[in-house]
């Protein structure tokens, strides 16, 4: 049953290619997509314009500025009478009382010099693969 649905739709799809003519684009069709295209380009070339301009920061800075010298050199500020607090409960209470000397063994020792050694050697070697990637 497919079979005799298959032959019929390739002969079908036959027919009408045998109909049908080859369309061809028009003879200046390349030149006419190569224009739009050119066009299309330049129109989106836009020229960047920061967000906030330089005139408005350099209003920004001097109103800041003057902000500032006016409260420096106006404002005279009122004398502070602060009591410093008192820390002597510090001196009571120690930490190296309540935990128990800690002494590292040989093994962790050379372990964090060698891995200080394998970072130190790994950086520049990252740094300069990470250069040459940019070059490239």
């Amino acid at each position: 049953m497919k079979e005799q649905q298959s032959k019929e739709l390739d002969q079908l799809i036959a027919k009408v290619m045998q109909k049908s003519t080859l369309e061809t684009p028009s003879f200046q069709f390349t030149d006419k997509v190569l224009t739009a295209i050119n066009a299309e380009q330049k129109s989106v070339n836009i020229p960047y314009r920061p967000l906030i301009p330089k005139y408005i920061w350099a209003a920004i800075v001097v109103g800041i500025i003057g902000i500032t010298g006016y409260l420096w050199f106006m404002i005279k500020p009122a004398p502070l009478n602060l009591s410093i607090p008192s820390f002597n409960f510090m001196d009571s209470f120690s930490l190296s009382n309540n935990i128990p000397a800690f002494t590292p063994s040989k093994i962790t020792a050379y372990a964090i010099l060698f891995f200080a050694l394998m970072l130190c050697i790994q950086i520049p070697m990252l740094k300069q693969y990470f250069n040459n990637r940019e070059t490239h």
